[in-house]
Formats: C-alpha cells, sequence, structure tokens
C-alpha cells in the first residue's frame, strides 16, 4: 500500500455522475436465485456469523439509512449468517474518502468503483484483489449473467477486479431543461443542434427569471464529451488523450483544439451570467433539489431519465435533448464492485454481492426503501417514492444490476428493451480495451494531479478564465512531469496497437 500513498487516481475531468437503468423481465439475476439457489444461500446453515463493510456513494445522505441497514441485515443474516455495515459517502467526497480509507489499510470489504474510482488503478496499487475463483465458486449464475464484454473491461492482467453493475452501456450528452420554461420562452427543441445552441435561451432565463440559475451544471462531462463526434477518448487516463475517428494510423493526441475550447465555452458562459456566481465552492446539488436550475447538462440521457430527474428537481417536468448521438468504449467499467485486499472474509463478500444482484427484494429496500414507508406500489412493478420520504437515493446504479430494479412511475413500460437496444450499438471505439499501467509514472501523477486539482473545478465552471489561466497552468504541469507522462502514454499505446493488430 506504501505505492498509494505516493500515487492518487488517474487525472479525470469525468461527469458528476452517469446513471443507469435495468431490465427485471428479461434479465437472469431476477430469474436466478431469489428463493435462495445461490451456493451461498444453500450453504447457510454452515457459515459462521460474519460482518460486511461497503463503501459506496451518494449524491445525498439519507435521514433512514439506518433503518435500511436493520431491514438489510434481516435479510442477510436470515440467507448468509452475516450483517452488512452499509457506508454511503457524499459522492462528491468518494475518492477523497477512499483514498484515505485506503492509504490507511482500514479492513473493510467491498468497495463501489467506476468512472470516479477506476478500477485498474486501484489494481495498480494492490487495493483490490482477484475475483476469478470466488466467482466460480460463490457466484456462477452472475458470472454466465454478466456480458462477457462487461468482463473484459474489468479484467486487468488476465483476472478479473470487480462486478459490473449492469445498466445502460453507452453514453448520449445533452440538456435536460425544466418544461415549464420551455413552454415559457417557447423553445423549439428541434433548434437545438449543439451546445451553444442554447445560448439565447439562457439569456432569457438570466434576464427574466431572478432566482434561477441558467445552467446548472459544470463542463466536467462537457469537456470530453462533446469530442465525441470527432474523437475516441483514449480509456482509462485522465480524458485528455485522443484518437480522431477514422485515422487508421491512431495517432495518439494531447489536448486537441476542440478540447480546450470547451474550456473557453464555461470561461463565456461564466462571464455572461448563465453559470452560478460561487459554483467552484457550492453544492449545486442543493438548487437543483429547490427546482432553481433551469438547464443541465447530463452525459447519459437514457430512456427514462425524466422521470428520475423529476424526482430530484423539486417535482418539476422536464425535457432532453441530446446534442450528440450515442457512442460506447465497449464497456468502461462505469459503475461496479470491487472486493478490498484487506477483506477478512472474501468468501461472504462475493455471496453478498451475488445476493444483491440475484435477490429483487434486497435489491430494492437498498434502492428504494421500504414500500409503505418511503415509497408505494401503484402496480407489481412500478413505485412512486413518497413526497416526505426519509430514504430516496435514486441512484439504483450504484447498488448492483438494475435490471432487478422497480419502474419509477413515469418511465416508459418498454424502457429496459431500448435500453438494450441501445446497449448494442454499434458506434463502439476500437481503442476501447485499452488499460494503462500507471506504475512506471505514479509520481508523475500525482503531482498532475495535484496541479489539475487546483484548477479543475474553476476550469470547468468558468470561474476561471481558461486564456489567462492555461499558460501559467500548463508550465506547472510539464514541471510536474507531464511529457514524461504523455511518453509512457504513448508507449504503453503503441504496444496495444501492435497487440490488438491495429498497427504494425
Amino acid at each position: 500500500m506504501k505505492k498509494w500513498v505516493k500515487a492518487s487516481l488517474a487525472l479525470s475531468l469525468a461527469a458528476t455522475v452517469a446513471a443507469g437503468c435495468g431490465n427485471e423481465e428479461e434479465g437472469a439475476p431476477a430469474a436466478s436465485a431469489s428463493a435462495g439457489a445461490s451456493p451461498a444461500a444453500s450453504a447457510e446453515a454452515k457459515l459462521a456469523p460474519a460482518e460486511i463493510t461497503w463503501y459506496y456513494p451518494l449524491s445525498q445522505l439519507q435521514s433512514d439509512q439506518q433503518t435500511i441497514q436493520d431491514e438489510v441485515n434481516k435479510i442477510t443474516k436470515e440467507k448468509l449468517n452475516a450483517t452488512v455495515k452499509l457506508m454511503p459517502v457524499p459522492i462528491g467526497d468518494y475518492v477523497q474518502k477512499m483514498n484515505t480509507v485506503l492509504a490507511a489499510g482500514e479492513k473493510f470489504d467491498i468497495l463501489w468503483t467506476g468512472y470516479l474510482l477506476k478500477p485498474e488503478e486501484l489494481v495498480r496499487k494492490g487495493a483490490i484483489q482477484p475475483l476469478d475463483d470466488l466467482l466460480n465458486k460463490y457466484a456462477p449464475a452472475l458470472k454466465k449473467d454478466v456480458p462477457q464484454v462487461m468482463w473484459d473491461g474489468l479484467t486487468t492482467d488476465d483476472k478479473i477486479y470487480g462486478i459490473p453493475n449492469q445498466q445502460i452501456n453507452g453514453n448520449r450528452l445533452g440538456f435536460i431543461i425544466q418544461k415549464r420554461y420551455v413552454d415559457k420562452y417557447n423553445l423549439d427543441p428541434a433548434s437545438i443542434k449543439n451546445i451553444t445552441d442554447i445560448e439565447p435561451f439562457l439569456e432569457q432565463i438570466k434576464q427574466n427569471e431572478p432566482g434561477v440559475i441558467p445552467f446548472g451544471s459544470n463542463f466536467s462531462s462537457a469537456v470530453t464529451g462533446l469530442n465525441s463526434e470527432k474523437y475516441w477518448v483514449v480509456p482509462g487516463l485522465d480524458d485528455h488523450f485522443y484518437v480522431k475517428k477514422g485515422d487508421t494510423s491512431y495517432t495518439l493526441l494531447r489536448y486537441p483544439q476542440e478540447d480546450l475550447d470547451n474550456f473557453r465555452l464555461s470561461t463565456k458562459w461564466y462571464k455572461a451570467g448563465y453559470i452560478y456566481k460561487d459554483a467552484a465552492t457550492a453544492k449545486m446539488a442543493d438548487f437543483e433539489t429547490k427546482g432553481q436550475m433551469a438547464v443541465i447538462f447530463n452525459p447519459v440521457l437514457k430512456p427514462g431519465v425524466e422521470t428520475e430527474v423529476k424526482v430530484k428537481n423539486s417535482g418539476n417536468e422536464v425535457i432532453t435533448i441530446p446534442v450528440t448521438d450515442w457512442f460506447s468504449n465497449g464497456y468502461s467499467a462505469t459503475t461496479n464492485q470491487a472486493i478490498s485486499r484487506t477483506s477478512s472474509n472474501p468468501e461472504r463478500a462475493m455471496m453478498l454481492l451475488d445476493l444483491v444482484n440475484s435477490d429483487k427484494t434486497l435489491y430494492n429496500l437498498l434502492c428504494n426503501g421500504l414500500e409503505g414507508v418511503h415509497y408505494d406500489k401503484i402496480s407489481d412493478n412500478v413505485v412512486k417514492a413518497k413526497a416526505d420520504s426519509r430514504y430516496k437515493p435514486n441512484m439504483d446504479w450504484v447498488f448492483g444490476s438494475v435490471f432487478n430494479s422497480y419502474l419509477k412511475e413515469g418511465q416508459p413500460a418498454d424502457v429496459w428493451e431500448q435500453t438494450k437496444k441501445i446497449n448494442a450499438t454499434p458506434n463502439v471505439s476500437p481503442i476501447g480495451a485499452f488499460k494503462f499501467n500507471s506504475d512506471p509514472v505514479s509520481t508523475e501523477i500525482a503531482n498532475l494531479n495535484a496541479v489539475w486539482g487546483e484548477y479543475k473545478k474553476g476550469l470547468t465552471t468558468g470561474t476561471l478564465d481558461f486564456d489567462a489561466t492555461w499558460p501559467a497552468m500548463y508550465e506547472r504541469l510539464k514541471k510536474a512531469g507531464e511529457d514524461k507522462y504523455v511518453a509512457e502514454v504513448t508507449k504503453q499505446f503503441n504496444e496495444f496497437l501492435v497487440k490488438k493488430g491495429l498497427k504494425k
């Protein structure tokens, strides 16, 4: 773990969150083990008591968290002779919290990994353990149900290091806009073809809606995602390495002009008053829950996302306007569970993960809370959160396969069929399987992260003028080891291209 102290996670300007959805009827998890047919359940009489600690992020901590934990433990005690200590962390603090936990060598069992906490980096730091034998012995049905491309996305050095939370597998970027303002100002969704087309609408909100934030997001997801029409992002890095689509030589590009122009756009919008003046330091989620954001930017405009956003947006109806087509890296390990290297009982941890992905009652308890207390059932598979619910995480994709999820009121009945169709999109990156070994440049990555950490929020919210900031910042990046880092990435990427037969 000494390496962990020296290094931090790869640089990321990833989106705040990439929400998921799932399938109940057609997904094997829902049909496979809720009756207790898993190896874990059949062996329950032989299991000694155990406690399992599980870290995961939530957008907001929930008032009835202890109630949910108590109910979860009724199920896990009966089926696994285990109790679970749920450890939710505010999503904005998750990376820092887990850095601290892992660096300290804390003993715990399960942690969420994904777009914020990249599993391949955790593997290189020795923080998580391989799962192949555990999967084969304690979760064979789960292993069979998950598509091979997902296991491939979580394989490093021929070993599996995570369990994917099955959900939508792709990205489509665009705007989520409160419908009341769309109607009031006669916004034609068809007129919005790219991100800058929204500017006249943002100006109307600024001029006529005091107390409302015209653009409530920052440009974290926009910086890289908006380049998706022209470039493939090289996965597993800091999101500023690209390959131009159609380039059969697969030339690696660092900071292309479009990448920097997206930072300039955030500066422009901040100066125009479209972005909240204290966006770099404020808790923007609080404004969303009060319905004070007219427009937000979303990296995964998946089927049914309007319903999820309405719940978070003070009940205000919204519409979506995409500005990109669907695209995918194949499987980029966006949301998963891993087992800590310090786990004292990895076998029981795997049993729990198998149960969460097979027992619909347990999964929906984690996602929605208790029926009649936190939500009501409208039909057998459709639920509605109570207005005064004290447990409403609205982040089903954090816990497990969303194929076991109840539909939220308002979601299309065929949402899962739509999702599967999108998952089969042919617009898949040819370089999506690349994985970077950061060991040779771990010190440089730590130094580069430190520099980016000083500037990232300021640049993505526009509170720092990009053209005034970038020259001095780039000089600091160079001194921190930028050239050595880029050289190592280029070396490994070229080796990958040769191995995959993409380059001689």
